[in-house]
This record gives C-alpha cells, structure tokens and sequence, in this order.
C-alpha cells in the first residue's frame, strides 16, 4: 500500500472514532507527532483518547486541555502529551510556556489546533482531518489519516481500518 496518500477510514459513532485511534495507537513509536484537525465538534478529543487508552492510561475522564496547554499520562506504553493550541496567539507563546519541551521527550505528542506548530516547520507528523455531516452531527465522520515524513510514514505500514 502507497501510504504518500492519505488512509480514510469511516467511523458512525464516537465509539468508533475512539477504536480507530486506539488501532492507530498500537503502531506509534517513542516520538510520534499527531495533529489532529477539525472543527469544534468533530471528535478529535474523542479520538485524542483513543490514542491514550490505545497506548495503556487507563484515565476514564480524557478531556482537552483547553484551559491547561498539556495534559499528560505517564502509565502506559509511551508518555502521551495531550495539547490543544486553540488559545494560544503565537508559537513563541508555546515555547515560551515551556511546552515545547515535550516535543523532543520521546513520547507521543498530540496536538488539537496545530496550526501554530506547523507555522513552525515542522518535518514529520501524522495529520489527523476529522470532517462530520453536519446534518447528522452526531453520527458520520470521515478520519482522514495524511503521513508527512518517514516516521509518520512507517507508523500506518501495518495499519488497517476496519481490522482485516
């Protein structure tokens, strides 16, 4: 499978956006960037916490960190650093907070509303685009998975949805 295009997988309800992320979960690696883009609604917290518990945190209240920058959990397979960018004005603003720090941890970093980070140039990240039918917001989403660069890459080599 040619993975320089994206993967589309189907999910019909939040339960199965959380499997999608938490069957992704299983093929990260220590350094994994995850930008997940969509509009407010879409389910990128929900699928943000398929990654979590896919990776073993066992945290029942996955929530986006909003208000806090990073949220982080250190009881799995990898750490996870839990972002949301949504409120921050400039990237000298995140690396100032410290936050950037978590970039080069060795854990897996996602990130809701990354625009900021990819002003910065970064070079190899799995870009998650959640899209929902507005007239059934609820139900359909498409969970676009786009890799850019070779660990993004690698990472979706044995991934399939549904599971084969």
């Amino acid at each position: 499978m040619n993975h320089e295009t994206p993967i589309d997988c189907f999910s019909r309800s939040e339960e199965e956006t959380e499997a999608i992320a938490c069957r992704l979960a299983q093929q990260l690696g220590p350094g994994s960037l995850i930008l997940l883009h969509g509009a407010i609604g879409t389910g990128k917290t929900v699928f943000a916490r398929g990654i979590i518990h896919g990776l073993g945190h066992s945290d029942p209240y996955i929530t986006s960190p909003t208000f806090t920058l990073v949220n982080t959990y250190t009881q799995g397979r990898l750490p996870v650093y839990h972002f949301d960018l949504y409120r921050l004005e400039s990237v000298d603003e995140l690396f100032l907070s410290g936050a950037g720090d978590y970039l080069d941890a060795g854990g897996v970093c996602l990130v809701e509303w990354p625009n900021l980070l990819i002003e910065r140039g970064i070079k190899d990240y799995l870009e998650i685009m959640l899209t929902a039918d507005m007239n059934e917001p609820m139900a359909h989403r498409l969970i676009r998975l786009l890799p850019h660069g070779p660990s993004s890459r690698q990472s979706l080599n044995h991934f399939a949805w549904p599971v084969q």
